[in-house]
């Protein structure tokens, strides 16, 4: 077995690395899904939203100076992918799905079988991308920002529910009946994102009000476990997709690696409306956000094996015992962000838990080196119950989004967000 690094030193060395394998991931149409040796895997495409972490990982390495060049580059390809070949030019928005090879004509060939809808959740990557490459100066980040946010005010974003919806048909005609806490983080991620592209306080006010409903009152009804499934009109649907714990984006039952990923992205959007001068009532998010933490934590081991359970009911017994590779990148991204926030606050709840996620991001970072990473860059994106290699859920290594993030957060502060804090 390779010697366990600290988590700085595993950061300085899998950030390039990270950068080096995303690298391989580039098509003529943007970015396309990244097989088990890293080869590009033709069959599944350029999708928007492989396409656009990928631009907002190469915006991010342009700012910390890895690989410059070459990072700057990719960014622009990612920005010029986006504009030009996932862009509708006939109804607006962005395709879900495109080739990954142009035609003769140098045209882009959407894939109207396998991504027939517009999605909420690929949008929001759209926002993350565009800000984080505006942070950046990439040439045509500021314009596809604008379009993306002129998008998000006319379709996605429901100013009554206070969320936002989820997906329609490719011409805007017809809205799914369906609502979703998934495309609801990334939104609230998105908004984070915006704010620190553009000051706009707006985002900041929309991402309280996602955060408000969907942690303060529907996952403490839960016990901090996140209901993901609603009706239209944001009821909660506790056996929807039942029979699909598995399922890549929608599984049926609580998500705890969402837990740990809400539960940063709460305690950054308090710090950064703090920042701001704001007064968004976020006042119940240091509580919500250890109940999440501690909720999602406890699923540790609960099915007899390190690791953390993709799936599992409301009181937190296993149901789909996979172990996904995002899940420990946000877990040890939430126990960065919970020490940070936690330490020298008032109150011995408050110490204990910056204590508990200082052992916990040690303990994270040497899961991820013993099971997920197989080499420098090289993360095993799912695993089965006894923390073998598995793709039952997930094909390859699509992307280096999540890993990338968690190793970029164990040397930023809380607030401001990613690309901002890079730029300095």
């Amino acid at each position: 077995m390779c010697e366990i690094l600290d988590l700085r030193s595993l950061a300085a060395r899998e950030l390039p690395a990270l950068c080096e394998f995303g690298m391989k991931s580039k098509v003529p149409a943007g970015f396309g899904y990244l097989g088990p040796n890293g080869d590009v895997m033709p069959e599944l495409g350029a999708q928007l939203w492989i396409n656009c972490r990928m631009t907002h990982m190469f915006s991010l390495f342009t700012l910390a100076g890895i690989h410059p060049e070459q990072s700057r580059e990719l960014a622009t390809h990612g920005i010029h992918a986006l504009r030009e070949y996932f862009a509708d030019r006939e109804y607006g928005g962005w395709f879900s799905w495109i080739d990954t090879e142009l035609d003769a004509f140098g045209q882009s060939r959407p894939n109207l079988v396998k991504g027939l809808r517009k999605e909420a959740y690929a949008h929001a990557f759209v926002i993350v991308a565009a800000s984080s490459a505006t942070v950046a100066e990439i040439p045509g980040a500021r314009e596809l920002l604008d379009e993306a946010r002129r998008i998000q005010d006319a379709y996605w974003w429901d100013e009554s529910a206070g969320r936002a919806r989820e997906s329609y048909a490719r011409d805007w005609t017809e809205l799914e009946d369906y609502r979703g806490a998934n495309a609801n983080m990334h939104t609230l991620e998105s908004c984070l994102a915006a704010f620190d592209a553009t000051a706009d306080t707006e985002y900041l006010r929309r991402g309280a009000s996602i955060a408000t409903k969907i942690i303060n009152e529907s996952a403490r009804e839960y016990d901090w476990r996140i209901p993901e499934h609603y009706t239209s009109n944001w009821r909660i649907d506790p056996d929807y997709n039942r029979d699909k714990p598995n399922d890549p984006f929608r599984p049926w039952g609580a998500t705890p690696g969402h837990g740990f990923e809400w539960a940063r992205l709460s305690l950054q959007l308090q710090a950064a409306a703090e920042a701001a001068g704001l007064d968004l009532n976020l006042d119940w998010v240091p509580k919500a956000a250890a109940g999440l933490y501690r909720s999602a934590l406890a699923s540790w081991g609960s099915d007899g094996a390190d690791g953390i359970p993709y799936t599992t009911d409301f009181e937190g017994r296993p149901v789909s015992s996979q172990r996904m590779h995002w899940v420990i990148c946000e877990a040890l991204g939430a126990s960065l962000v919970a020490a940070q926030y936690f330490t020298g606050r008032a109150g011995q709840e408050s110490a204990d838990l910056a204590a508990t996620a200082a052992q916990w991001v040690q303990r994270f970072s040497e899961y991820a080196q013993r099971w997920l990473i197989e080499s420098p860059g090289r993360w095993r994106h799912e695993l089965d119950a006894h923390n073998q290699p598995a793709a039952l859920t997930w094909p390859g290594k699509p992307d280096i989004y999540h890993a990338g993030q968690a190793m970029f957060l164990s040397g930023l502060p809380i607030q401001p967000g990613f690309a901002a804090a890079l730029h300095g």
